[in-house]
């Protein structure tokens, strides 16, 4: 390959990559339009109302270090079987482990226990965390995040992207029962992606 066939090369992957980038934050924000629509127009508040100065949910800027490949490690005292997740009400939620969802950030390894689920008819893997965020910027009780998830390829690779963390229905309305955090899925590190604390809205 010539030095000007290796150039002209180059900007083609770069095009490529930027093309993919450009999808990326498009669906990103997409389904950030689409959440605030939801809490402005569709919420159920069950009772208790907006705050008089409720303005929708907030995002971090999207972040593409927050993309990640993790791996599922299946291998984890508990994966396969059930376990009880305490709820925001005072109950407990049935889940099935899938395992731990293993990634490295900023040369370290982190772990979160991920729950199998059901997210429109597919299967997905739910990681509720908490971070180094977490009652500052963001939900005190912790938030959300999904992951595709295949039953036939476990090992497959994990696309985890922290962007498209949310927040329980509860940080908006405590009439609602969300799945609390497990301990050990309380991270260490500050997750600057995702949803934020809602405007109008006070931590509980």
């Amino acid at each position: 390959m010539t030095t000007s066939e290796h150039d002209d090369h180059d900007l083609e992957d770069h095009a490529h990559e930027h093309h993919h980038a450009n999808d990326w934050q498009a669906v990103l924000l997409a389904a950030r339009e689409a959440e605030a629509h939801h809490y402005a127009h569709e919420f159920d508040w069950r009772g208790q109302g907006p705050p008089d100065d409720f303005d929708g949910p907030r995002f971090f800027p999207p972040t593409p270090e927050w993309r990640l490949v993790a791996r599922l490690d299946g291998t984890v005292p508990g994966a396969g079987e059930h376990a009880e997740v305490a709820t925001s009400t005072g109950k407990l939620r049935h889940m099935h482990v899938a395992g731990d969802v293993v990634f490295e950030k900023d040369g370290a390894e982190h772990r979160l226990t991920g729950y199998v689920s059901d997210r429109d008819g597919n299967p997905v893997l739910f990681l509720p965390f908490r971070d180094a965020t977490s009652g500052v910027e963001t939900y005190g009780a912790g938030r959300y995040v999904e992951a595709p998830f295949d039953e036939d390829e476990p090992e497959a690779p994990v696309e985890l992207d922290f962007n498209f963390a949310y927040n329980p229905s509860c940080a908006y309305s405590p009439a609602y029962d969300c799945p609390y955090p497990p301990p050990q899925n309380r991270l260490s590190i500050a997750v600057r992606a995702g949803e934020m604390l809602p405007s109008g809205t006070h931590d509980h």
